[in-house]
């Protein structure tokens, strides 16, 4: 009885074990999903710069953070009276490029213009512009692109689940080895120690 009962607790240690590797391992190695959709509110003037709301603009205006694979909507709002455009500037060169995503020309008028993109596969962190004369200069802040599904506290989260269920096997296997030590029983003595009868 007791050789199946201890056949039976190793049986179940070792599965449950494995359940909790394969559990971390997926959990670590699990990517989060991609083409979140992204709103901001971006409000220009060319002596101010940009900001996410009207009274907060800047020169550099604020940064942007997206992943590849974004739909991101901009809503565009023109402080100046003057007609402004939005584009990311990957090469830096204060020129809108053909490959570079450009939103529809906003403003004088004040009122709000949306526009979608969805961000490309181009990582780092750019400049984005208005496209309009000097405001390149004026008008500025930066977007970093990460890669896919990176940065996000679910990531770290499932990280930090993945190496406290692994932390926890580690003890369980420890704990169950040290109590089989202590509860063997010694093995008998060799034939030529005992005694003659």
């Amino acid at each position: 009885m007791g050789r199946t009962v201890w056949t039976l607790r190793r049986r179940i240690l070792v599965v449950g074990t494995l359940a909790c590797l394969l559990l971390a391992t997926v959990g670590i190695s699990s990517p989060a999903s991609a083409r979140r959709d992204i709103v901001f509110q971006l409000f220009g003037s060319r002596t101010a710069g940009w900001g996410f709301t009207n009274t907060s603009l800047t020169r550099p205006g604020p940064t942007i953070e997206v992943w590849v694979g974004d739909n991101v909507t901009l809503n565009l709002t023109s402080l100046d009276g003057r007609t402004h455009t939005w584009f990311i500037d990957y090469d830096n060169n204060s020129q809108r490029d053909a490959v570079e995503p450009r939103s529809n020309p906003f403003g004088p008028s004040r009122t709000p213009v949306l526009w979608n993109f969805t961000v490309s596969n181009v990582t780092g962190t750019f400049r984005y512009r208005s496209d309009r004369g000097s405001d390149v200069n004026t008008m500025w802040g930066n977007i970093t692109v990460s890669p896919e599904g990176t940065g996000s506290f679910l990531d770290l989260g499932v990280v930090v689940v993945g190496v406290i269920v692994l932390a926890i096997a580690v003890v369980a296997i420890i704990a169950f080895v040290a109590r089989r030590s202590r509860s063997m029983p010694p093995p008998p003595p060799p034939e030529e120690d005992r005694p003659s009868p």
